[in-house]
């Protein structure tokens, strides 16, 4: 089936109001965790954003549809056996600025509840994540070419135009992601000495911001204090990672960690390892970035959520309706 046509077919579903049987009685036992990021409306493709009206009408479509509660509570009914209609779940990572900007005022509007997965570092040291400094990097390079440097692995390529940025951007990100901090600090400290950016210094939320949402309806949860890839840890940088992150969040806002999600969350980016650091913590639950609905059985600590970067609302509803789409298969409680 086509884009067009899929779209037109989830268009008439919406329309019809069978999306809102499908979950009140059809798609019952399964909770929807939506995964956020960015969400303004600069439009900079160096930093992909979900613009504002967007993200405010998949909020409506999801109070319409589906009963909306914290992550905690979700995974609470989740491993009591889901019984009824779906349950949904609002989550943002990382946390940027416009959580604060843009998302706050969305959900307060609405009397939603959220939860953020805040990565510590920016607020704590002002500095922006290592994969924000990259994109500014490459966004703002002076230089019109980087040259493959076989001493770090980073692949050369050229910078000239838009297009050409954004294609290197994406292929230093996946090289970025597989190495360790050290090797990852020195990478991007290199790319900056080689390529000479200059521009205006890159935004970051900090700790007042932070509190000012805990304090409405966004419940804080713990995405590790500088956004490495766990699964490239030893294990005791695993554990000051995460214990660092939820030490910070409680010691400055005063509210406890219960949730976690996985930087980057696919498969390969955590392992046991974080999982058994997460139970020691007494930690609630934790949340991947595989795509798929949620169901009763699945560890607590793999759950899958599903992605918002659809381009209309109609494949968007038909995606949190589970139809069209593959399912992630539970992930059995090892």
């Amino acid at each position: 089936m086509t884009g067009s046509l899929k779209e037109a077919v989830a268009w008439g579903l919406r329309r019809s109001g069978l999306f809102r049987l499908h979950a009140s009685h059809l798609a019952r036992g399964r909770a929807v965790l939506l995964v956020y990021h960015r969400i303004n409306d600069q439009g900079d493709p160096f930093f992909p954003a979900l613009p504002r009206r967007d993200f405010a009408a998949h909020l409506d479509h999801v109070a319409s549809h589906y009963r909306v509660e914290s992550l905690e509570a979700v995974a609470s009914w989740l491993a009591a056996g889901a019984a009824g209609p779906p349950r949904a779940a609002l989550t943002i990572d990382d946390g940027h600025p416009d959580t604060l900007d843009v998302a706050l005022p969305e959900l307060d509007r609405r009397g939603l509840p959220a939860t953020l997965f805040l990565s510590t570092g920016p607020p704590e040291t002002g500095e922006p994540l290592w994969i924000d400094r990259t994109r500014w990097i490459v966004k703002h390079a002076r230089a019109r070419v980087l040259e493959a440097a076989p001493a770090t692995g980073l692949p050369g390529g050229s910078l000239e135009g838009t297009a050409a940025r954004l294609e290197l951007l994406a292929r230093l990100l996946r090289h970025l992601k597989t190495l360790g901090p050290l090797d990852v600090e020195r990478a991007v400290a290199a790319l900056a000495r080689t390529l000479g950016p200059e521009g205006p210094p890159l935004p970051v939320l900090d700790w007042d911001g932070v509190r000012r949402m805990a304090a409405g309806p966004i419940r804080l949860g713990g995405h590790t204090h500088r956004h490495y890839m766990l699964s490239r840890l030893d294990d005791p940088t695993i554990e000051e990672e995460i214990a660092t992150a939820h030490r910070l969040i409680e010691e400055r806002t005063g509210q406890r960690v219960r949730t976690f999600a996985y930087p980057n969350g696919e498969a390969a980016d955590y392992d046991g390892r974080a999982i058994a650091v997460l139970r020691r913590l007494g930690l609630v639950c934790a949340v991947t970035c595989r795509d798929g609905l949620a169901r009763p059985g699945q560890d607590a600590f793999q759950l899958p959520r599903l992605y918002t970067s659809v381009p209309s609302l109609s494949l968007f509803a038909a995606r949190l309706a589970g139809l069209g789409q593959e399912e992630a298969p539970p992930v059995e409680v090892s």
